[in-house]
This record gives structure tokens, C-alpha cells and sequence, in this order.
């Protein structure tokens, strides 16, 4: 970063979290809300009321029209929009720094003061709707929402963020309000802004406009939906569910660690080895050495209190048994060799690089000192996360993949046409479930 950022934080008296980090040398202003609700607080009678509330919240207010919200928006230059996670739902905006004021009046009267109007839902309903089928649409989305339903259950982590075609038509309005009554409350939100902005002044436009929203309670820790009182259960296993589509989307995965787990920065440069980018082992072994699949990649995504790593496949039908053998081999090499300081030093460098390339971000720095907030309820800059990769040593990489790569604990979903004998023989040894059309 060509200039050092300053951080801020203030709670005020009615619980609201306000983060700032100022970037002189940027134009542009990111600014966030985080709620701290998401798809797994939900209830199976709300499944999927989350994402729609991050619709609804663009439909009008008291003040402001769908389109008035829309056009004050554009009329800047500026971009707003939302996203529900398992965990949180965020609504953010960027804008010039010039536009601050506007910023933040147009996040807190959406949050304060929408109306959430009768016709709005209804019409947003069919929205929601498509957005679900077109999911149903997009296999590699399909097979990730299958995989975490199998995995954490239909409950909790395994809550599908957009819900059902059914839930969602089931849906009322109350619902909706009633949910947004329960967790949307001042304790439960933090306001993140990320730019060329003082934090004096930010706290001075946002005293003015902090109240409670109507009808809100105002102890957050009564969340609505599921406990976390203990980790959720990780389930292991092997589905297969057919689909009438050309490919296998494969998924194997185990679990990994949560959020606040030491062992987080080994985790990740494991997951830069194996499945980063186009040099990481996978990539070479399927793609390049074998030419088994177009795409082919890992991920780490750790939670509160849990954490799922994961390799995603898209292959072939009669490709699949091999796939699975060239993952198991490239995680056994890890566990039986430690990388060399120089492998390391290598994948430190990729890492890195990512997080020192986002930094030149304020989305991403927005982002950032929120998430940090959430599950580590401190700050951490972007010099300071290198120094914790760098922390890391080959020792350190070996040992968590002893722990994520045990012999037993495999979590398989393959979403794809129906399996030939061929194949299903080749992997009677995993105990593949079978399971019928979705």
C-alpha cells in the first residue's frame, strides 16, 4: 500500500459498531453494513427469509422509492448492492468520498425506515424465484448447496442461502417482518467504511441517524433460528445424485478449521498448493498432465465454529474414479513429505500477493475489517497478515494436513448423470450412496 492506513472503532451507547480505515490515497469510499444473521439462523419454516430480506431492503422506504434508491445511486456514479452468506448478510455501497453523507443516509434509511410493502414482496417472490431456478440451472452452484446439505444437514450450515421453491412460496410478509424484527437490532450490526474519510466525521453523520428500527428488540443475543451453543456435526460419505446434465460435478472435501483456529494460515497455504491456480498440484495433475477436466480447484472456507476444505472437479463420468485417486495421491504426498523451505516460499509469495493486491481495494478492505470484526473481534492490516503467513513453516503445513487429511473422514458428492456399472463397481470400496433425480 503507497500509504500507511489508520484504523478506528467505535461502539455507541446502543451497541452499534462503527469501523473505519482511512486510505488517503484513494477517490472511492466503501462502506458496508454487516448484519450478523445469515442462512444458518434460520428455521425451516423461514428457510431462505435472510436473502429475502436483502431483496426487500431495496424496495422503498418512507421516503425513498425502489427507483429514487436506484437513481441517487446513479446519479453519483456509485454502486450498491447486497449479499446473504451462511453466516452474515451485507449491504454495501461504493461511492467518492465526496458522496459520504449520501452513503450513509441511503444504508441507514433502508435499514430504519423501509416499508416493505405488500406488492413489493409478492413481486419479489417471483424474483427469488428464478434466482432459484436458475441455481438449479448452474451444476457447479447445484452441486456446492447439495454438498453442504449433506454435510451439516438441511438445518444450520446446510441451510440453502436462497432457500426453497417451496419455502419461498410458502413465505408471508410477517415472516419476513418478524425475522427482521428479531435480528436486525443496533447490537447485532457493525458499519465498516473503507476510504478517505476521517472517523470524527463519520461519527458525527451517523450519531444523528442510529436508532432503533420499529419494532425492534433490543437484545440481539435472543437470535431467532438455530443454536450455536456447539460446533455443528460434520457428516461424512459418498452421494451420488443423478441429474440429467453432460458432466460429473465432483466435490470431495473434509473438515477444516474455523475461523479463529491457529492453524488457519497453514490451511490456506495448503490450499494454494493443491488447488490455487494454474501451477497448484491438482491443476497440473488433472488438468495438465492428464487433461481429466477444464476445472479444476480447492477451497478453504472457515466458519464460527467449524470449517470445510474442499475440491471441486468437473469431469467425465468414466474419469471420476481416476480424479478421485490423483486427489487422494497429491494430499498423501503432503502428509508423508513436508514441502521444502523453497515449495514455501513459494506458495507464501502467491498468498501474499493476493492479500497485498486486494489491500489496493477499498472493497476488499471494507470488507475485510468487518469479517475480522465478526470472527476475530479485532483488526488485523494487511502487513500484519503477511507477517502471519510468513509465521508458517513447512513443519507447521505438514502437520495440518495429517489433521485434515485423515485416512477416514471423506465427504464425496458427484452431481451428474446417471452412474454406469463400470464406474459404480470402481467405486463400490467408498461406499457410494446412490440417490435419485433432482
Amino acid at each position: 500500500m503507497a500509504e500507511q492506513s489508520v484504523f478506528n472503532k467505535t461502539v455507541f451507547d446502543n451497541g452499534l459498531t462503527l469501523l473505519s480505515e482511512r486510505l488517503s490515497q484513494f477517490r472511492s469510499l466503501s462502506m458496508g453494513v454487516w448484519v450478523k444473521v445469515g442462512a444458518r439462523h434460520e428455521t425451516s419454516d423461514v428457510s431462505g427469509v435472510c436473502h429475502f430480506l436483502e431483496h426487500m431492503l431495496f424496495k422503498g422506504t418512507q421516503s425513498r422509492t425502489a427507483l429514487q434508491i436506484a437513481r441517487e445511486v446513479d446519479q453519483v456514479g456509485g454502486e450498491f448492492n447486497a449479499f446473504t452468506a451462511r453466516e452474515h448478510t451485507c449491504f454495501h455501497l461504493l461511492l467518492l468520498d465526496r458522496d459520504c453523507h449520501l452513503g450513509l443516509d441511503i444504508l441507514s434509511d433502508v435499514l430504519l425506515n423501509s416499508r416493505f410493502r405488500k406488492d413489493e414482496f409478492e413481486r419479489e417472490r417471483r424474483v427469488i424465484l428464478q434466482e432459484i431456478s436458475m441455481v438449479e440451472d448452474a451444476p457447479e452452484e447445484l452441486a456446492y448447496d447439495l454438498f453442504f446439505e449433506k454435510v451439516y444437514g438441511k438445518r444450520g450450515l446446510g441451510s440453502s442461502i436462497l432457500g426453497s421453491k417451496q419455502s419461498v412460496k410458502k413465505m408471508k410478509r410477517n415472516d419476513l417482518v418478524d425475522f427482521f424484527a428479531q435480528n436486525y437490532s443496533p447490537e447485532g450490526l457493525i458499519v465498516s467504511v473503507a476510504g478517505d474519510v476521517s472517523h470524527a466525521d463519520l461519527t458525527k453523520k451517523l450519531r444523528p441517524m442510529i436508532r432503533a428500527p420499529r419494532g425492534l428488540r433490543s437484545n440481539h443475543s435472543e437470535v431467532s433460528g438455530i443454536s450455536l451453543t456447539s460446533p455443528p456435526r460434520f457428516s461424512n460419505g459418498f452421494w451420488w445424485i443423478e441429474r440429467n446434465i453432460e458432466q460429473v460435478h465432483l466435490i470431495w472435501g473434509v473438515l477444516g478449521p474455523h475461523y479463529t483456529s491457529k492453524d488457519r494460515f497453514p490451511a490456506f497455504l495448503l490450499n494454494v498448493y493443491l488447488g490455487g491456480g494454474m501451477s497448484s498440484a491438482l491443476f497440473q495433475e488433472i488438468r495438465e498432465k492428464k487433461g481429466l477436466a477444464y476445472t479444476v480447484y480447492s477451497t478453504l472456507s472457515p466458519f464460527e465454529d467449524s470449517g470445510v476444505f474442499t475440491v471441486y472437479v468437473a469431469t467425465a463420468m468414466a474419469q471420476v474414479p481416476l480424479c478421485l485417486k490423483l486427489i487422494e495421491e497429491c494430499v498423501s504426498r503432503l502428509k508423508k513429505k513436508a514441502l521444502s523451505r523453497s515449495e514455501l516460499r513459494v506458495i507464501q509469495d502467491n498468498l501474499k500477493g493476493t492479500v497485498l493486491l486486494s489491500s489496493d481495494c477499498v472493497e476488499s478492505r471494507m470488507s475485510s475489517i468487518a469479517k475480522n470484526e465478526l470472527f476475530l473481534n479485532k483488526y488485523l492490516s494487511p502487513e500484519q497478515i503477511c507477517e502471519e503467513i510468513d509465521a508458517v513453516t513447512p513443519a507447521d503445513v505438514q502437520r495440518v494436513a495429517h489433521q485434515l487429511f485423515r485416512e477416514e473422514g471423506r465427504s464425496i458428492l458427484a452431481l451428474g448423470p446417471k452412474v454406469s456399472q463400470t464406474v459404480e463397481a470402481q467405486l463400490r470400496p467408498l461406499q457410494m450412496r446412490k440417490i435419485g433425480r433432482v
